[in-house]
């Protein structure tokens, strides 16, 4: 009977065993990427509803373990890839904080650099300076743009990825050397 159900894992009783049976070993599948346990059981659980919502869409003749350990997987690298993003934005934006309060007492080269970005903003596709200015501007979580614009997550870094290398390439004139490769991830 449990194996049945388990085979059928579109049902709610079936999707309960397959639940039961995978979450702690894909939580460690995960843990060994993120090294950090809360994150593990939040990526496995967003895996779940994901796949929940998703039942109707995928074929039944696939391996459902093959098929987990894979998004799950896929899941995790989308998201360290995603926090690296922000982390290098972060770091960014903490170099500008410094380098604006150093030139402070220029405001001829603030305003001036205040031109260039938003230059180098304004000549980023639509969708993608949309995206950007979302994030920066409004503050939204790269989740919230998604949900806000009816597209993935995964997009939503895709673009924030290509915008910021956008702007580290046409203001790179402007930017110490040091900024730009930990920015771009050289080391």
């Amino acid at each position: 009977m449990i194996e049945t159900l388990a085979n059928n894992w579109q049902t709610k009783e079936g999707f309960e065993i397959l639940f039961k049976q995978h979450y702690e070993s894909l939580c460690g599948f995960v843990f060994g990427m993120v090294k950090d346990f809360d994150a593990s059981e939040e990526i496995v659980q967003e895996l779940f509803v994901r796949l929940w919502e998703k039942r109707n869409d995928i074929p039944d003749d696939i391996s459902m373990k093959a098929y987990l350990y894979r998004a799950a997987r896929n899941r995790t690298l989308n998201q360290i890839k995603h926090l690296e993003i922000r982390e290098d934005f972060k770091l960014f934006n903490r170099n500008e904080m410094a380098d604006a309060e150093q030139n402070n007492g220029n405001p001829a080269e603030m305003s001036e650099l205040q031109r260039m970005i938003t230059q180098a903003i304004n000549k980023l596709p639509t969708e993608r300076k949309k995206i950007f200015l979302m994030s920066r501007e409004e503050g939204l979580k790269y989740k919230e743009i998604a949900e806000k614009l009816d597209i993935s997550i995964k997009t939503v870094e895709n673009q924030m990825g290509k915008a910021l290398f956008t702007l580290r390439t046409e203001l790179s004139d402007y930017l110490p050397a040091v900024i730009i490769a930990i920015c771009i991830g050289i080391h």
